[in-house]
């Protein structure tokens, strides 16, 4: 068991991460019962860190290595509850493993798929960006579905199909900040083939198809705010693809978000939504 004080530090520091860096996700998660907010936030907290150990400018290729490597044993350990992880999300990862179902194969899964960004293999088909979403962010889709509470095995893959729909989402919003960063997720392939506007319209109504699905899985949730978390999760991220689409699918448009008063407006009818029979998110 952590030491309280330990939990309640490190619990106050991946939340603080994903206040930051995850503003539409942190938004959709605060009506979530304390427990499930906390465990969400903790995962967030670990990931992001894999995320940041793969991108951020200092390390050699080696020190990034070792990191990967001390983090896969900080995870590992803490599965087998014998690690007191100095690492700031420690503790709070600790305590969301010992309260929900949530499959070390998966956090691990992710680790793997961002160390996989240390030396990025070229993108050329939907199979395989679709193979490097499912690793990097259906894990999370799956993790989480742990935690709201629908552990079995079509509720996770569908949480992953969710999951892969925010990473390209997340895509499509960075192409331009990407493509100055030296990297490209779009599939080469395919944007020789027919273009990147092309590319950028077909994974939209990939990611649009699979956020019409959130209702599916509200209902197998509680309705404690987990039902409310996943379509307003669903619903927000699917307006930046909304704004995308809007802009033409012109990456040198500016980064698309949704803007305050939107978001709770979307998050006012999804509340309305999660009380009354999950109609679905056009």
């Amino acid at each position: 068991m952590n030491d309280p004080e330990d939990f309640a530090r490190s619990a106050r520091w991946c939340a603080q991460v994903m206040r930051v860096h995850a503003k539409s996700f942190y938004f959709s998660t605060r009506v979530l019962p304390r427990a499930k907010r906390e465990a969400v936030e903790a995962l967030y907290g670990l990931f992001r860190s894999a995320d940041d150990l793969a991108d951020e400018p200092g390390p050699t290729l080696d020190e990034r290595r070792t990191g990967f490597a001390m983090l896969r044993r900080s995870v590992e350990a803490i599965s087998h509850g014998a690690f007191a992880s100095e690492a700031p999300w420690g503790a709070a990862v600790a305590r969301a493993i010992e309260r929900f179902p949530i499959a070390i194969e998966d956090i691990l899964a992710l680790v793997a798929g961002c160390e996989s960004d240390l030396e990025p293999s070229p993108i050329a088909t939907y199979a395989e960006l679709e193979r490097y979403a499912r690793a990097v962010a259906g894990t999370v889709g799956r993790c989480s579905m742990a935690i709201l509470g629908a552990s079995d095995e079509d509720s996770l893959a569908r949480g992953e199909r969710l999951g892969i729909a925010m990473q390209y989402t997340n895509i499509l919003r960075d192409v331009a900040e990407d493509e100055r960063s030296g990297r490209t997720y779009l599939p080469e392939r395919e944007v020789e083939r027919i273009g990147r506007r092309e590319v950028m319209r077909a994974l939209a109504q990939l990611a649009r198809k699979d956020y019409r699905e959130a209702f599916v899985l509200a209902a197998r949730v509680p309705n404690d705010g987990s039902r409310w978390a996943l379509l307003a999760t669903a619903d927000i991220y699917g307006g930046i693809v909304e704004e995308v689409e809007r802009r033409g699918f012109n990456p040198d448009a500016g980064r698309a978000i949704v803007p305050t008063p939107a978001k709770i407006a979307r998050a006012i009818r999804c509340w309305v939504r999660a009380y009354t029979g999950f109609a679905s998110i056009r």
